[in-house]
C-alpha cells in the first residue's frame, strides 16, 4: 500500500513538473500582448492627436494588428476552413503592417519605432483567432448626403445627357488620329525567368502572391511604355515631392508608382499589376477650364489570367474618372450598364506578355488615345519603378514626412472647379486625386476601381 502511495505521489508531481513551463509561460505571454494591446493604443491616441490618419485600409476594433480593404472584406466572407482563416490574418497583418508604417513614419521619422511595431505585431498575430474578428466594412467611396441634398434622382436625370456626350467625346478620341510620339520613357529592362500567376496560388485561397524577386519580376516584365506627344513640363512624368508641405511634381526624375491588388472573374482570382504616372498639372484650355487644375495622374492596371497573358487592361486618371477598358482576351463585351458605363476600346489591345506596350497620351488632359505595341520613334528615356507606398509617406526637405493624402485620402492641392458642378452625384470633391482605395468611378450609380467583383460589373456574362 505504501509503495502505491509512493507511485502516485511520484506521478502527480511529474505531472505538475510538466505543467510548470505552461504555467510559468503563460502570464509572460499575456503580459506581453497586454503590453502590446497598450503600445498600440499610445500610438494611436498620439496619432489622433497629430491629426494623422491613413486611409488606404480600414481598421478592426480591437485588433490593431489587423487592418482589411475591399479585397480582404470578400475574402473574410470565405475563410470557412482553418488553412483560410490563417491566410486571411496573415493578409490582414501584412496590410496593417503598412498601415502603420505609413502613420507612425510621419508621427515620428527620428524615433525608433520599427523594432516595437514589428515585435508587437508578431506578438500579437501568434496569440490572434480568426474567431471573433469583425467582418470588416469599408465605407462606400460616395457621399450619400451629398446625393440626398441634391435629390440625386433628379440630377442624375439631367446629368444623363453629358454623360453620353463624354461616352462620344472619348470614343472619338480613341479613333481619330493622334499625334505622334516625340518622347518614350520606358521601364526598366527585364531579364530572368517570368513567373506565372498559378504558379504562385498554392495556397488556402488559390491567390496568386508574389512576393520580393518574384514580385519584382512580374511588375517589370509587364510595365508598360509612357508616349508623350508634347515637350512641355506639364506632359512630362515625374516624381512626387513635398515642398512646404505642400506636393509638386519634379519632372527631372520620371518615375512610375507601382502596388499589387487582385480581383475575381468567372471563379478565377486573378492578379493585377497597377502603375502610376504622376504630372505637374492639368492646364488650363481657356478661361473657365473647370477640369484643369495642379498634379494630375494616370493609372494603368494589368489584369493577368492565371497562364501569365493578359487578360485586359484598364485605367483612370488619379481622380477616378476616365474609366477605359481595353480587351486583349477575345469574348470580353461590355455589359449593358446604365450611367456612365466605362469606355470600351472597339480594338483589341497587344499582350504585354509577348512585349511591351506603348501607352500614347494627349498632351495637356493626359487621356490615353492609344494602346499598341512599341515602336521606338524619338527621345528614349528611363523610369523609375517605385512602391506606390512611398507616397503615404514623403520626406519634406525640413527633415520631417508627410503624405500626399489627407486623412480622407484625397490631395486637396488638386481639387478642381468641377466639384461644385458634380457635387449632388456624391462624389466627395468630383476632380480631385486620391489614394488607391478611394476611387468611386461612375457618377451614375456606385462602382469601385478596386473593387473586386468589378470585372463581373463591367462584362456582359
Amino acid at each position: 500500500m505504501t509503495n502505491l502511495l509512493r507511485i502516485a505521489r511520484t506521478h502527480i508531481t511529474m505531472r505538475y513538473l510538466m505543467l510548470l513551463p505552461l504555467l510559468l509561460v503563460m502570464p509572460v505571454a499575456d503580459a506581453e500582448e497586454l503590453n502590446c494591446h497598450s503600445w498600440f493604443a499610445n500610438q494611436q491616441k498620439a496619432l489622433d492627436q497629430a491629426g494623422i490618419h491613413d486611409a488606404g485600409s480600414i481598421r478592426l476594433e480591437g485588433y490593431p494588428h489587423l487592418r482589411a480593404n475591399r479585397w480582404l472584406a470578400l475574402l473574410h466572407g470565405e475563410a470557412n476552413t482553418d488553412a483560410r482563416r490563417q491566410l486571411w490574418l496573415e493578409l490582414a497583418g501584412e496590410e496593417a503592417q503598412r498601415g502603420w508604417h505609413a502613420e507612425l513614419a510621419r508621427l515620428a521619422p527620428e524615433q525608433p519605432w520599427q523594432d516595437q511595431l514589428e515585435q508587437c505585431l508578431q506578438q500579437l498575430s501568434q496569440h490572434s483567432a480568426f474567431y471573433g474578428v469583425p467582418a470588416p466594412e469599408v465605407p462606400d467611396g460616395y457621399a450619400t448626403w451629398q446625393r440626398v441634398l441634391g435629390v440625386y434622382p433628379v440630377s442624375r436625370v439631367f446629368a444623363g445627357p453629358s454623360m453620353r456626350r463624354y461616352q462620344r467625346d472619348m470614343q472619338r478620341r480613341l479613333q481619330r488620329p493622334a499625334r505622334p510620339p516625340i518622347h518614350h520613357y520606358l521601364p526598366e529592362d527585364f531579364s530572368g525567368n517570368l513567373p506565372v500567376p498559378e504558379d504562385l496560388a498554392p495556397n488556402a485561397f488559390d491567390i496568386p502572391l508574389p512576393r520580393g524577386a518574384t514580385r519584382l519580376a512580374l511588375l517589370a516584365h509587364y510595365a508598360p511604355v509612357l508616349s508623350i506627344a508634347d515637350p512641355k513640363d506639364v506632359n512630362q512624368p515625374g516624381t512626387v515631392v513635398l515642398i512646404d508641405d505642400q506636393p509638386t511634381v519634379e519632372v527631372d526624375k520620371a518615375t512610375a508608382y507601382q502596388w499589387l491588388s487582385w480581383t475575381r472573374y468567372r471563379g478565377h482570382n486573378l492578379l493585377q499589376l497597377n502603375y502610376q504616372f504622376w504630372f505637374q498639372r492639368r492646364p488650363k484650355d481657356g478661361l473657365l477650364d473647370i477640369y484643369a487644375g495642379e498634379l494630375d495622374s494616370l493609372i494603368w492596371r494589368v489584369t493577368l489570367k492565371p497562364d501569365g497573358n493578359v487578360l485586359y487592361y484598364d485605367t483612370i486618371h488619379g481622380c477616378g474618372c476616365y474609366h477605359k477598358v481595353f480587351a486583349v482576351a477575345r469574348g470580353l463585351e461590355p455589359a449593358n450598364n446604365e450611367g456612365d458605363r466605362p469606355i470600351f476600346s472597339r480594338d483589341l489591345a497587344p499582350n504585354a506578355a509577348d512585349g511591351r506596350v506603348s501607352l500614347l497620351l494627349e498632351p495637356d488632359t493626359h487621356y490615353l488615345v492609344r494602346v499598341q505595341n512599341f515602336r521606338a520613334a524619338g527621345q528614349l528615356h528611363r523610369y523609375r519603378a517605385i512602391d506606390a507606398d512611398q507616397l503615404r509617406q514623403l520626406p519634406d526637405r525640413q527633415g520631417g514626412v508627410g503624405s500626399l493624402y489627407n486623412q480622407r485620402g484625397l490631395v486637396p492641392a488638386s481639387r478642381r472647379l468641377e466639384r461644385f458642378l458634380l457635387w449632388p452625384l456624391g462624389v466627395p470633391s468630383a476632380g480631385a486625386m486620391r489614394q488607391p482605395g478611394q476611387h468611386a468611378i461612375a457618377f451614375i450609380g456606385r462602382r469601385h476601381f478596386d473593387d473586386p467583383t468589378l470585372p463581373a460589373q463591367i462584362f456582359a456574362q
